[in-house]
C-alpha cells in the first residue's frame, strides 16, 4: 500500500460554540470517541466538517490544537485544499509540522471544466512549493461539491510523476466502477471509497477502506466489517452496513450526523452549523429518528 493507511477512517464534522467558533474540546472529545467506536482513523477539516465555511486562519487553528492534544497525529489526516494555491500549501505545511499522517487535498474547485493538463499543474505546483519528502496526498475526489471531473487516467499520471508523494485518493464520487478502475490501474495505491456502502467490495479490489462522513456514527459497524472482511459473514455484515448508510443519507449529511450526535451525546450543541447549512426541519428529525430506531440502530453514548 503506497501510503499505509488504511482501514475506516471517519470524515469528522466540526462542533462549534454560540458564536459558531470551533469548540475544541468538543472536538478533541470527539475525535476520542471515533478512536473507542473502532475508527482507524480521522479525516479532519473535510467536506464533512465544514472547512470551507472556515477561514484560513481558523483552520489553522484547528491543525495547531490537533498537534498538541495528545491524539496520534499518525491517525488524523487533514483537508488542505483550496481555490488557491498559497492557502494549500500553507495549511499543507501546517499539517506536515504537526506530524499528520497525510492531507487530503481537494483540487481547486471554483473554474469548471478545467483540463487534466490545468489539474496536474494544480497538484504539481502545490507538491513543489512545499518540497517536503515527507508530504503524503490522498486527492480527495468529490466532483457532486467541487464540478471537477477526475479521470483514472489523471490519477495514473500523477501518481507516475509523484508515486511517493501522491498515495491514494478519497473517492466520493458514488461511481463504483471508476474505484475498480483505480483499484486495478494503479496496483497498492490508497483507494478510499467515501462511503461505508462500498467498504469491502473496494478491500477486495485491493482498496484501503473508506473515509466516510457517516461513519460518525457507524463507525463501530464500520470497523466490525473491516475486522470481519475475510470471515464467512462478512457480505451479511456489509449489506446490513450498506442499509444502515442508505438509510442515513436520505437526509443532508452534515445536519444528519449532527442531529444524531446531539441526541446520541444528550447535547444540543451538535446541532450548531456555519451558515449557509441550516439544521434539519422538525418534520426531517422525526422521520430521521423513526428510521433509527426502526433499524434499532444504538451507537454507545460516550462515557
Amino acid at each position: 500500500m503506497s501510503g499505509g493507511l488504511r482501514g475506516v477512517w471517519a470524515a469528522a464534522v466540526t462542533p462549534m460554540h454560540d458564536d459558531l467558533t470551533v469548540d475544541l474540546d468538543r472536538l478533541t472529545a470527539h475525535y476520542r470517541w471515533l478512536f473507542g467506536q473502532g475508527c482507524d482513523g480521522v479525516a479532519a477539516l473535510g467536506t464533512t466538517g465544514e472547512a470551507n465555511s472556515f477561514s484560513l486562519q481558523e483552520r489553522l487553528g484547528v491543525i495547531e490544537h490537533l498537534a498538541g492534544a495528545g491524539l496520534g497525529m499518525d491517525r488524523l489526516l487533514v483537508g488542505t485544499g483550496c481555490c488557491a494555491i498559497p492557502d494549500t500549501v500553507e495549511l499543507t505545511e501546517a499539517a506536515l509540522a504537526a506530524g499528520a499522517a497525510g492531507v487530503l487535498m481537494l483540487p481547486p474547485f471554483y473554474y469548471k471544466g478545467v483540463s487534466d493538463d490545468g489539474l496536474f499543474a494544480a497538484f504539481s505546483e502545490v507538491i513543489q512549493r512545499v518540497g517536503n519528502a515527507d508530504l503524503k496526498i490522498y486527492v480527495y475526489d468529490f466532483p457532486a461539491m467541487t464540478g471537477v471531473e477526475m479521470s483514472v487516467d489523471f490519477l495514473v499520471r500523477l501518481h507516475a510523476a509523484y508515486p511517493d508523494t501522491v498515495v491514494g485518493v478519497k473517492d466520493s464520487s458514488g461511481n463504483w466502477p471508476a474505484m475498480q478502475a483505480v483499484c486495478a490501474a494503479i496496483p497498492g495505491f490508497g483507494t478510499f471509497a467515501g462511503t461505508e456502502q462500498y467498504l469491502l467490495p473496494v478491500l477486495r479490489a485491493g482498496g484501503a477502506g473508506c473515509i466516510s462522513a457517516t461513519a460518525n456514527v457507524t463507525a463501530a459497524k464500520a470497523a466490525e466489517v473491516y475486522a470481519r472482511r475475510d470471515g464467512d459473514d462478512a457480505d451479511r455484515l456489509q449489506e446490513d452496513l450498506t442499509a444502515l448508510r442508505l438509510m442515513l443519507q436520505a437526509y443532508p449529511l452534515i445536519p444528519c450526523m449532527k442531529e444524531v450526535l446531539a441526541r446520541l451525546h444528550d447535547d444540543p450543541a451538535w446541532r450548531r452549523l456555519r451558515p449557509p447549512l441550516a439544521g434539519l426541519p422538525a418534520d426531517k428529525v422525526e422521520a430521521l429518528f423513526a428510521a433509527i430506531d426502526a433499524a434499532r440502530f444504538a451507537p454507545a453514548a460516550a462515557a
